[in-house]
């Protein structure tokens, strides 16, 4: 108990002393307003940024003053469908969107959680511009026709690049064998920078999917590029596990084979 007080104790001082403040000067505000950089990055190295105000006494207004969804909308290869995403992530993780704002009311009871909970959703939204903006390596096509012979291989009859329906948006998924008597497989391969993100997003992918398709019907397997250049580290891979059914590096597929034997995809 002392070590784990201490451990705490240690981390959320460092934490407290990495969170930049900076208050608001505007005669014309409804109240008080304070600008938090948080130690929480964008792709680029951007801090997540959070103005908090308080419009009547116990009453916070939190807000992103519409740099997140402006900026990268903006910045876009397909601005519309960038920011239909975003919206609905942001209104599943219960942030309101007002024109280009990111909004999350809040009394003063919750006011810590509310924040961290805003800082996890902007977070979210420029996670899903970093997945929309990377582009496939040239490999893929190879490691892609190397799972197609292990589906031959297993007599397994599969689809080419199929979106299944997630509660929110579509999912893309290079390889997909329906169910048959046997569970299915869908199989994304995940490649790009900033390993860590990917993971959280496909983390998101997977659990919007599995309302529609439960585990005993599909299997849901990542295939993580390693040729690339990127480094998917321990913690990444493991972040990969929890959400889907079969993880496998792109060197190496006969995890992804094994597993599915395992798993009752094939015999």
């Amino acid at each position: 108990m002392a070590a784990r007080n201490k451990i705490v104790k240690a981390y959320l001082e460092a934490y407290k002393g990495l969170v930049v403040s900076e208050p608001i000067v505007d005669k014309s505000a409804a109240g008080e307003s304070v600008t938090l950089s948080l130690p929480l990055h964008f792709a680029g190295n951007h801090r997540v940024e959070v103005t908090v105000t308080e419009f009547s006494p116990g009453k916070f207004m939190l807000s992103d003053m519409a740099r997140t969804l402006s900026e990268l909308t903006e910045a876009s290869r397909r601005p519309s469908e960038f920011r239909r995403r975003a919206e609905e992530i942001s209104r599943k993780l219960g942030v309101r969107v007002h024109q280009d704002y990111l909004l999350l009311e809040s009394d003063a009871a919750n006011l810590g959680k509310s924040i961290q909970r805003f800082a996890e959703a902007a977070k979210t939204v420029g996670d899903a511009y970093l997945l929309q903006q990377s582009e496939r390596p040239v490999h893929q096509r190879a490691v892609v026709s190397e799972v197609k012979e292990i589906f031959r291989a297993r007599h397994l009859i599969f689809q080419e690049d199929q979106k299944l329906p997630g509660e929110i948006e579509p999912h893309e998924f290079q390889l997909y064998v329906p169910p048959n008597g046997r569970p299915g497989i869908a199989v994304a391969f995940v490649g790009g920078e900033s390993t860590h993100a990917l993971a959280k997003i496909w983390t998101f992918n997977c659990n919007d999917i599995r309302v529609n398709f439960p585990e005993d019907r599909l299997k849901l397997a990542i295939v993580y590029d390693e040729a690339s250049g990127s480094t998917w580290s321990e913690s990444s891979q493991k972040i990969l596990r929890k959400s889907a059914n079969i993880v496998s590096a792109s060197g190496d597929l006969s995890v992804l084979e094994h597993q599915m034997i395992l798993q009752g995809v094939a015999a």
